[in-house]
């Protein structure tokens, strides 16, 4: 059903281009499936035939008669409409009989531009396509994809080569039929660029429309080549001084036999572009690492585990440097982009925390279980990070509504303290993924240094705020701001300390990093 709705919308208007365009658009919207936009878009190919039988009848005159002077009373007709009445129907109606008479003037224009099969222009254009290489299948049909991509419409690129044909420039209408399906192709880049401002949907349907194109000028080419001389031998008699009516009615037994092969393997090839262009949705949702399969073995699973913890921890920090730098740029476009992040952050932390029961109910080794309910800790630490960047980006949403900012001075306290952060959290992570205690001491010692920097910035304020150099909303970003930044430094803490202590306490993981050191020098000793 909806590969014959493809063909009649796309005959009525006449351009296979602005069919993929629509659906692309109806796809995008949510008002078609990729199933049914893959018929409407095989359907059009068929549609567009139409066309070519068209122009190839305007290139045909008895007498003083030109049928070409028919289709263009019909542009004159619409243009008569749309001056002379306002009746809503008519109106409606008549850029379409506009439209479509145009396409028989632009192909008189083009022909009148080319002049007779003596013409200069003919002469040079026919000595080009003698060159041996342009009997080359591959190169006419990269030819017609260039071309129509050029043009952007396979229908005004038939209808330059039916002019060849007429004129005498391409001699051999084997050379227009690899031209012809390189147009098939190349009328895809429509499609295409409506799919770049497109959700996923919208992308699927330009994409079948590209392998489809594709699959059918391979399918045909190779048939094409093996039987080169017998094809071409049927068309020139079925219409014999008449090789544009060859080269129309190709067309149509081309595009309805690639299609109708098609729509038979239309759920497969749906399914393809499926796996291919996922929604923005499907990424957010998808763990990298961690499987049920790997619980079997707890230790294996552990592991698993710890690799999409890291980077879970990565996708927090960029997202911290992203909400941070909105916020003293105050810059919002990123806020987005911010979102979609944290919203991936918490999908993980589900994951993850789901991943640990798991694991802890089919693990015995003691040690497993206290690093398990370790880990728990550090994702939960990890996802209030997420919380963090989200709150930055907050605010700096709030000081842009209110149409203030930070001063200079204020901005170097905070990149101050966030550089230190941005330290603390390289080494945290450094010491959490490789079990690394030698940072612990340079981490602790950072997060003093923070503190102070904090408690100063948040002194400054108060002289500021009573001097009269900042507005009151601003005061109330900059505490918001400089407790988030405290926070953050304190998660991370947590993070790099839970490698000695389940709950990330210093004091408890340097009392047990002394002890470990104790034995050592014990062990040492006897």
């Amino acid at each position: 059903m909806n590969y014959g709705i493809g063909i009649g919308a796309t005959a009525l208007v006449q351009s296979s281009s602005a069919t993929s365009v629509m659906t692309v658009g109806l796809a995008h919207a949510n008002i078609v499936t990729v199933k049914q936009g893959a018929g409407f878009i095989l359907g059009a190919k068929v549609g567009t035939t139409v066309t070519a039988f068209l122009l190839a009848l305007s290139g045909i005159s008895k007498g003083g008669f030109n049928i070409s002077y028919v289709f263009s009373a019909v542009a004159f007709v619409g243009v008569l409409i749309i001056f002379s009445t306002s009746n809503e129907t008519l109106n409606k109606i008549a850029p379409f009989l506009i439209g479509f008479g145009m396409l028989f003037i632009g192909m008189e224009v083009m022909k009148s531009a080319i002049g007779g099969a003596d013409s200069s222009l003919s002469v040079k254009l026919s000595e080009l396509f003698k060159y041996d290489i342009m009997q080359n299948p591959v190169l006419l049909v990269i030819l017609g994809v260039l071309f129509t991509v050029i043009i952007q419409s396979s229908s005004a690129a038939t209808g330059v080569f039916i002019a060849f044909l007429s004129a005498g420039i391409i001699k051999n209408i084997d050379q227009t039929f690899f031209l012809v399906m390189g147009a098939n192709i190349g009328t895809c880049i429509d499609g295409i660029m409506a799919a770049l401002v497109s959700n996923a949907k919208g992308k699927r349907i330009a994409l079948f429309h590209v392998i489809t194109s594709v699959i059918g000028a391979v399918m045909f080419s190779i048939i094409l080549v093996i039987f080169r001389t017998p094809i071409v031998s049927l068309f020139e008699s079925l219409f014999p001084g008449k090789p544009q009516f060859s080269l129309a009615t190709y067309n149509l037994i081309y595009n309805a036999v690639y299609t109708m092969i098609l729509l038979v393997f239309i759920d497969p090839l749906v399914n393809l572009v499926t796996r291919l262009v996922k929604d923005k949705q499907d990424k957010l949702q998808q763990v990298s690492y961690i499987d049920e399969r790997f619980l079997q073995t707890p230790a294996v699973a552990i592991e698993q585990a710890l690799r999409e913890l890291h980077d879970m921890a990565l996708l927090a920090k960029e997202n911290l440097d992203r909400a941070f730098s909105s916020l003293v740029t105050g810059d919002t476009s990123d806020r987005k982009n911010i979102d979609e992040i944290e919203e991936r952050i918490d999908f993980l932390t589900s994951k993850l925390t789901s991943f640990f029961i798991k694991i802890s109910s089919v693990t015995k080794l003691p040690e497993d279980e206290k690093l398990i309910g370790g880990l728990h800790h550090v994702t939960n630490d990890i996802e209030r990070l997420g919380d963090y960047a989200v709150l930055l980006a907050k605010e700096t949403k709030y000081m842009k509504n209110k149409e203030v900012t930070f001063l200079d001075q204020t901005r170097e306290e905070l990149n101050e303290i966030y550089t230190r952060i941005s330290a603390m959290f390289t080494l945290g992570l450094d010491a959490f993924a490789n079990r690394r205690i030698e940072n612990l001491k340079t981490i602790a010692n950072i997060q003093k240094d923070v503190k102070k920097l904090i408690i100063s910035t948040r002194d400054e304020n108060v002289v500021r705020l009573s001097s009269g150099m900042y507005p009151v909303e601003v005061s109330k970003s900059i505490y918001s701001v400089l407790f988030s930044l405290q926070r953050v430094a304190d998660h991370i803490v947590n993070i790099a300390f839970s490698i000695r202590s389940t709950t990330g306490s210093k004091a408890e993981a340097f009392k047990a990093i002394e002890q470990e050191m104790q034995k050592k020098e014990k062990a040492l000793a006897k």
